[in-house]
């Protein structure tokens, strides 16, 4: 049996990048196959840690539960505590080339009190398992620890460097989640983000860059009846500036009762992103100080926020804001546009993620006779983040289906072992043909 060369440097060996031998794929299946139990009993300890974002004691919690689990394994562990939870980062050495960045988190969307109302469960006969953040993302962080674990029994050592990073803000951002991954962006070459993944051997490749903005206007106030010809209605401007900026906005495909779940199910069509707009509009939040139907507003206000697949076009949407904010077109009202702010870069598919996904798809097909989709998505991730730096492929985890929702959430544990063979595969595939060369 072909295995690495472990804990021995190659220098001393003659070594050279490509002596390292290629895994084997019934032994990675085996390897993986014999971990479930673990896997399953580690995601239950895990799932049944509440650790809402901003929680400190959930955080803390899952934070020294995935340092314990790691520094076993010979990490170096580190933490970055903000006042909304601790970020883990644990990183090894080996005797590769290539530095290799895997990212999960560690948060989830549900309050404190949620295990309580929906207990951890698994269901053998199905495989699936319900509970607070059992598939976003519980399930992906203990398939990273068992990741990580497969590849040390495997002998697998032919990186540079490896590095976890286990998100405690995923789910709302925050400026040190930004600048952590800004950093270790920065001093990798590839990025396997592994959130939970989309069902039926789904993968992101795509997914929409997003901004937020907000639209003041300023009116002048009047009685509705005497007052017109020396008013400005802050509301008609608000709504004027609405119908503008829609235009941006690309047209809906069609009646939106026709791109329902059960509308396309029914057509014997599988969504994988195909009919999300290019680039969306949403006016989130509308307000107006006013309170009286005969009083011409003098105030009001919008919150945006917009999205979009291609970078170019973040640009070219901001300064047309602007443009349509520096003329109003009720006279006497003057607008302001706050933002961009709580902005995330779009994941586009490059060349070189481009052929990381083909790697993890023809694995795929080749070892399980899977068809991989891939999906793109209006959601961001953290992946959105490293791929303005560095190759990136994402919704690599444990396929769940209704994630954030309470009672209908559920992780397919049985998609555990072939996901992480595939992953595994993938790394061994793209480290031993240089698909990605190292960053000098």
């Amino acid at each position: 049996m072909k295995m690495h060369k472990l804990a021995v440097a190659p220098l001393l060996l003659g070594l050279s990048f490509s002596s390292f031998a290629a895994l084997e794929a019934e032994r990675v299946k085996q390897v993986v196959g014999d971990a479930f139990p673990a896997y399953l009993a580690d995601h239950k300890t895990i799932t049944e840690i509440e650790s809402p974002t901003g929680n400190l004691e959930g955080s803390k919690k899952m934070a020294e539960w995935v340092k314990a689990q790691f520094e076993a394994l010979g990490y170096q562990v580190e933490f970055r505590q903000n006042e909304q939870g601790t970020h883990v980062i644990a990183n090894i050495k080996g005797n590769g080339k290539l530095r290799v960045l895997l990212l999960g988190h560690t948060d989830t969307v549900q309050p404190v009190g949620s295990l309580a109302k929906q207990p951890y469960g698994y269901d053998e006969s199905t495989g699936l398992v319900k509970g607070p953040g059992a598939g976003d993302s519980k399930a992906s962080v203990a398939q990273l620890l068992h990741f990580a674990k497969s590849l040390k029994q495997l002998g697998f050592t032919n990186f540079a460097e490896m590095t976890f990073y286990f998100d405690a803000e995923e789910e709302t951002g925050s400026a040190t989640e930004d600048k952590i991954l800004e950093e270790l962006a920065k001093r990798h070459d590839l990025t396997l983000s592994v959130d939970s993944s989309p069902t039926g051997w789904g993968m992101n490749t795509q997914r929409k860059w997003v901004v937020n903005y907000e639209i003041n206007v300023e009116g002048l106030t009047g009685h509705a009846g005497n007052s017109a010809q020396s008013s400005a209605s802050a509301t008609v401007e608000l709504a004027n500036q609405i119908t503008r900026i829609m235009k941006l906005a690309t047209p809906l495909p069609g009646n939106p009762a026709d791109y329902t779940a059960e509308a396309l199910k029914k057509r014997g069509v599988v969504d994988h992103g195909q009919f999300l707009p290019e680039i969306t509009i949403n006016v989130g939040v509308i307000k107006t100080g006013n309170t009286k139907v005969n009083a011409i507003p003098k105030d009001a206000y919008a919150k945006l926020d917009i999205r979009g697949f291609k970078s170019a076009d973040r640009d070219r949407i901001d300064a047309e804001l602007k443009k349509i904010a520096a003329s109003p077109t009720v006279k006497g009202a003057k607008v302001t546009l706050v933002g961009p702010s709580n902005s995330m870069p779009a994941m586009e598919k490059t060349p070189q993620a481009a052929k990381l996904a083909d790697i993890y798809k023809s694995i795929a097909h080749k070892q399980y006779g899977a068809n991989v989709v891939e999906w793109a998505t209006g959601g961001v991730s953290i992946g959105n983040f490293t791929s303005r730096y560095i190759p990136t492929i994402d919704g690599l985890g444990v396929e769940t289906s209704n994630a954030h929702d309470l009672e209908n959430e559920r992780a397919d544990v049985r998609t555990f072992v072939p996901r992480t063979v595939v992953m595994i595969m993938t790394l061994d595939k793209v480290v031993e043909e240089g698909v990605i060369a190292p960053a000098k």
